[in-house]
Parts: structure tokens; sequence; C-alpha cells
């Protein structure tokens, strides 16, 4: 009797386990059509900014230069996508978009394979992707047509490869799927060859107990993927290490210390990773759950995979910030630490709900307090971002669309566009949302015979480069910035998810006297 009891309860443990991976299937189909789905519409909302319209430059090059990289900061591989893409199906935003938008709902997926590989269950699985997925990082990100998602989609799934082949039983798909996922994000950004490098330094260092039990033509075909994975990141590399030779070159200054803290790269990380929602104190209380959730997911695993979770999530973000380099460094640069940093977090608060529950494990209540105080805490989060809804949900920075069609509509016959930076809005104005005259850079400005009012646009100032912005204008338009600052914003018209673009109408002053002409300021 106790025989049969003990099978039916071994059959309906598994019948539980089939039903909930099935519901957890259906549950996550619905949260990565549903983030499609809104993707898509947001993509039809906001124009191309600028780094999306330098994607269509390079992409558009020919073929032999986009085989070879278009662009001297990046590998290929997401130009060439692109470039299929494009080819098979026309031209337009949302297909220049439609490779990140793809490769956004793969990192979901990619997302849910690592937190089973990481032992949460399948609801708390669900959870963490569910919320990622309403993060404006992810939904930027995994919109605009740039790199992040696809390194970030990659990386995740190497991870996942590597953590599978570091525990036996050896199986070749985890090999083929980590060989082939740490070369495409290599293969994506330079930073995804940092990632592919500590990936496979884990796996070198943990291999052993799998290369004990495997068969001779299993160590062949290890040993020979493994080295020719090393193989092509060395070549790689070397690519890398031109790029850097050249920024170091142009922008050589014997004097910086070798290695500088970047204070502002470390607040755009703190900002850009929050889940919790934007203000000052999320900055500083996320931080502490990534770093308490990631060690936690580290101590459940065992040997050189202990590496990967805290390492991965935390290493690059820490190397980057003393990066002493010309080139600009951006917290998207480091997507999938952003993915581990939101992982950790949501491991962390999990933690902190199965410890209240334990605490009230004596009192008959206890059943129900637990998952409520979780439940509630969810909720609270994810009320938090939605009440960012539709703001704070934007891909791209600005609306070029607009700003096109309202000058061609009100201002064209006699106001010309003055840009700053110059050479941004040559990109924007002159190449992809045409005005139907040429902008005029502010760092070069010299008046248009028969024209006497220019219009403004700010593209790319912020803080940094508010104070060089209204010395231009002062020296170039003979404006203080008081008085620039006075103008009334021209009221340009804005998507739903896109602010306008900040533009002010200028008048030239009575007895304008044009600026010296000087030789222009090498770029």
């Amino acid at each position: 009797m106790l025989g049969h009891t003990s099978s039916a309860s071994s059959v309906w443990a598994r019948a539980q386990r089939l039903i909930t991976k099935r519901s957890g299937a259906f549950v996550l189909a619905f949260i990565v059509l549903a983030s499609l789905a809104f993707r898509l519409h947001l993509s039809g909302e906001c124009s191309l900014w600028f780094d999306e319209v330098t994607t269509h430059r390079h992409v558009m090059r020919p073929w032999g230069e986009v085989l070879k990289g278009p662009s001297r900061e990046h590998p290929p591989l997401m130009y060439v996508l692109i470039r299929v893409v494009l080819d098979l199906f026309g031209q337009s935003p949302t297909l220049l978009r439609s490779v990140s938008i793809f490769f956004g709902c793969v990192l979901l997926i990619a997302i849910h394979e690592l937190c089973l590989e990481l032992g949460l269950s399948v609801k708390r699985a669900l959870i963490v992707v569910g919320s990622f997925a309403l993060t404006p990082f992810f939904i930027r990100h995994a919109t605009e047509s740039r790199h992040y998602a696809i390194l970030a989609a990659f990386v995740v799934l190497a991870t996942t490869s590597a953590l599978r082949l570091l525990r036996p039983p050896w199986r070749a798909r985890d090999l083929a799927g980590f060989v082939g996922c740490a070369l495409a994000a290599a293969a994506t950004q330079y930073f995804g060859l940092a990632y592919a490098l500590a990936l496979l330094g884990a796996l070198v260092l943990g291999i052993r107990p799998v290369w004990q039990r495997a068969r001779a033509v299993q160590r062949v075909a290890l040993l020979g993927s493994l080295s020719g994975l090393l193989a092509v990141l060395g070549w790689i590399a070397i690519r890398a290490a031109a790029v850097g030779d050249f920024y170091a070159s142009e922008d050589a200054d014997e004097t910086a210390p070798a290695l500088k803290f970047s204070s502002a790269l470390l607040s755009e990380m703190l900002r850009e990773y929050s889940f919790l929602g934007n203000e000052y104190t999320s900055w500083f209380i996320q931080p502490l759950l990534a770093v308490v959730g990631l060690a936690l997911l580290s101590w459940r695993l065992r040997g050189a995979a202990r590496l990967l979770p805290l390492g991965l999530g935390m290493a690059p973000c820490i190397a980057a910030l003393f990066i002493s380099s010309g080139h600009f460094l951006a917290a998207r640069y480091l997507a999938p630490s952003a993915v581990l940093y939101h992982l950790g977090s949501c491991a962390a608060l999990f933690a902190a709900s199965d410890r209240i529950r334990s605490l009230l494990a004596r009192r008959a209540r206890a059943l129900f307090v637990g998952p409520a105080i979780g439940w509630c805490s969810l909720a609270a989060v994810l009320a938090a971002r939605l009440s960012e809804f539709p703001d704070r949900f934007g891909a791209g920075g600005d609306d070029y669309r607009s700003l096109q069609r309202y000058f061609r509509e009100n201002l064209a016959k006699d106001t010309r566009v003055v840009s700053y930076v110059g050479y941004f809005g040559h990109v924007i104005f002159d190449q992809e949302y045409r005005l139907g005259s040429r902008s005029i850079y502010l760092e070069r400005f010299q008046p248009v015979s028969g024209i006497d009012r220019y219009l403004v646009v700010e593209l790319h100032v912020g803080d940094a480069r508010r104070n060089a912005f209204e010395k231009l204008i002062t020296r170039k338009l003979r404006i203080s910035p008081e008085a620039f600052r006075a103008l009334p914003l021209v009221p340009l018209p804005h998507s739903r998810y896109q602010p306008a673009v900040n533009a002010r109408l200028v008048q030239l002053p009575t007895g304008y006297v044009p600026p010296p002409s000087g030789k222009p300021r090498k770029r």
C-alpha cells in the first residue's frame, strides 16, 4: 500500500512539474509577444536618433565594406544582419530596427533560460523576465537600431551554455551553443570580446570534471572547439587593440593618469540600470540588492561556475569606470551586465521574501503573509515603472521627424537651421531628415545673404556642453546667454514617446557684424 502511495505521489509531482512548465511557457510567450507588439508600435512613433542614422549610413555602404566592418568602432555582425534585412524587405525605420527588435525577444527568452539554470523556479524566472521587459533600458535598446540588445542576447545565451558545460554530463549542443554565441558576441561589439574571454577563462578553469568523464572523441571536439574559439577571439582582439591605439593617439595626454575614475559613468550606470524607479534613492538601494543577489546566485553554484554571475555582473562595470580613454564610454556598452544587475536585484528581493516567510513559519498565517509581501513588493515596483509611461519609454532622444515637418510647413521660406553640434546636424538634417536647405554649423556660423532668421537647434547639448554652446551663441550670433534663454522654444510637435527637439528662433540683432572667419576647427 505504501508503495502504491509513493508511486502515486511521484506521478502527481511529475504532473505538477509538467503543468508548471507548460503554463510557464505560455506566460513567457505572452510576455515576449506583448513586448514585441509594444516595441513595434514604439518604432512607428519615434524618429531615428543620431546613432541610428549612423547605423543606416554604415549599412548602406558597398557590401565589401559592410563585410569588413563599415565602422572602426564596431565589428561587422550587426551591420551585416541589418543589411540583409534591408536588401530583402526594403527601407523603413522599423526595418532598420528589426534586428534589434527581434533580438530583444531572443534576450527575454535567454534570460528565462538563465534564471532556470541558476536554480530559480519557473514563476520567479517569469517575474524576472516580465519586470525586465518593462524597464526603459530594455525597451529603448531593444528597439533602437544599435548593438546592445544583440550583444546582451548572445552573452546571456553563452553564459547559460557555459554553466551547463561546467557540470557533467558533457553535451555537444551546449559546446556548439557556447562557441557560436561567444563568437557572435565578440563579432557584434568589442565589449562583447571581454565577456567572451571571461566566459572562456571560467570554462577552462572549471572544465576538469567534464574532461575526465569525456570520451576520446569528445575531448578532441572540446579541445578543438575551444582552441578555435580562442584563435578567432585573438584576431578580434587585434582589431580592438587597433581601435584603442587610434583613440589613444588622437587624444594623447602625457599628464593624464593611466587609470582615472569616471563618476559620470557611474552615475549613468546607476540611473540607466535601475528598475526600481528613477529617484535618486533607488540608485543607491539597487546596487546593494544587485551585489547581494548575484553573490547568493553565485554561492549556489560549484567550482568555476561561481565566478560567472557576480563576475560578469560587476567586474566589467568596475573596469569600465577606471578606463582612461579619449573615446566616450556609455552604460549601454555593458548591456549584459545590466541584465545580470537586474537579475541579481530580483534574486535579493526573492531571498528577502523567503526570509520573511521563514521567520513567520511558526504562525498559521505564514503561508499567506510571505507570498502577500512578495506580490506587494512586485506590484510596487511595476507600479513605479508604469507611472513613467509613456515619457520614459522612448527609443531615441529626439523627434527629428517632427522638426523636419514643422520647418518645411512654417519656416522654410525665410529661415535657415543652425545646429550644434554641427556634425550631428549635418548627418541628421542633411542626410536623413532633409529640410530643403543645408543646415549651418553653429561652430562655423556665417549669415546667409538675404536671411536674418535662424532656427537654432540644440543637438546633444546636455549639461556638459551647455557652457561651450552658450559661448558660441554669444560669439557667433552676438546674443547673450541670458537673452538666448529668454527666447521661447519653438512649439514643435512631438510624438507620443519622444519630446520635441529644443529649438529657438533667432532674429539677428540690429547692426549685426559677422564674426571674423577663421580656420574651421578640426573635428
